[in-house]
């Protein structure tokens, strides 16, 4: 039992603070590695329970017991929705799990992964090897190092099947503000081929969310066809929300397609068939907080800030 005297327990800690009102604490029992790139800040430690965590600019990233959670609901809806997915492009996705997810497909010739960070990418390769198993040496991948919406903007459109967008939250003083607006959802889907798909990380999705409901109005704004879905994270100790989108001939799979397809793949941790078929359903407080989002924009983007210090992603 602590000891109900001392003002907080012995050891160091990771205070994330995100949101004011509310605190969350995790232990250290080592650091293996921080620094500062020329974009963001980085830390990774050892927790009792979670493993290495990776933290960006002061916030949790990722953590080793439960990243596959993440992972895989960022990227297997997605690309068990199209049903050929050849060409890949994640754009973000610095530890290698996100391409990881990706290269579970055998139909996958090409997965191109842009990130910004050379530094930070080279960093996870080295001590996150539990999170990339070795995605970044498959001789599919391809590594670009550069801004992602300029170098998407250069390519020839139609170029992919899938389009994974693995990036932080959109702080006004970061670095993937922009990422999240609608003149770049409408250049990402100048770069889908025929029934291609896009997917998303959206931010939590409690019935105080911001982010998720201003995704949705502005994806909606841009693709016909637009479906949020909810993961828990338990390192996040928050559900959080995700996207798939498309055009008119983007559908989900039936339940059949999706047994027949995840049973294709090398085992996944959290999308089980039967879960899969219901994943698009969507509680009713959540179906309600969809509708009073709106459209971010080049000119008017997301704010962290939502007045009186309240963050809530």
């Amino acid at each position: 039992m602590p000891d109900p005297s001392s003002p907080w327990p012995p050891g160091e800690w990771f205070l994330d603070l995100s949101n004011p009102g509310e605190l969350v604490a995790f232990q250290k029992q080592e650091t293996l590695v921080s620094g500062k790139t020329g974009f963001q800040e980085y830390e990774i430690f050892v927790h009792r329970h979670w493993g290495k965590v990776l933290l960006l600019d002061g916030r949790l990233q990722s953590a080793e017991k439960d990243e596959f959670i993440y992972h895989e609901a960022l990227a297997q809806p997605a690309m068990l929705a199209h049903p050929a997915p050849r060409r890949v492009l994640v754009v973000g996705g610095g530890e290698g799990a996100t391409l990881r997810e990706v290269l579970r497909h055998p139909a996958v010739q090409t997965a191109v992964m842009v990130d910004l960070d050379r530094e930070l990418v080279a960093v996870c390769r080295e001590w996150l090897p539990e999170f990339h198993q070795g995605a970044f040496d498959d001789p599919r991948v391809e590594l670009v190092f550069a801004d992602g919406r300029s170098w998407l903007a250069a390519q020839g459109d139609s170029s992919f099947d899938v389009i994974i967008l693995d990036l932080p939250e959109p702080l006004e003083e970061g670095p993937a503000l922009m990422l999240f607006t609608e003149e770049f959802y409408a250049l990402v889907r100048s770069k889908l081929a025929a029934s291609g798909v896009a997917a998303l990380q959206s931010g939590a999705a409690g019935p105080g969310c911001r982010l998720l409901p201003d995704l949705n109005r502005t994806l909606r704004s841009v693709f016909p066809k637009v479906a949020a879905y909810t993961a828990y994270i338990p390192s996040f100790m928050d559900l959080y929300g995700f996207h798939i989108a498309g055009d008119e001939g983007f559908f989900w799979p039936t339940s059949k397609q999706l047994a027949a397809r995840i049973q294709a793949l090398p085992p996944l941790g959290w999308l089980a068939p039967e879960f899969a078929a219901g994943l698009l359903h969507l509680p009713g407080y959540l179906r309600a907080r969809l509708e009073q989002g709106r459209i971010l924009t080049d000119a008017a983007p997301f704010l962290s800030q939502a007045g009186e210090g309240q963050v809530l992603f």
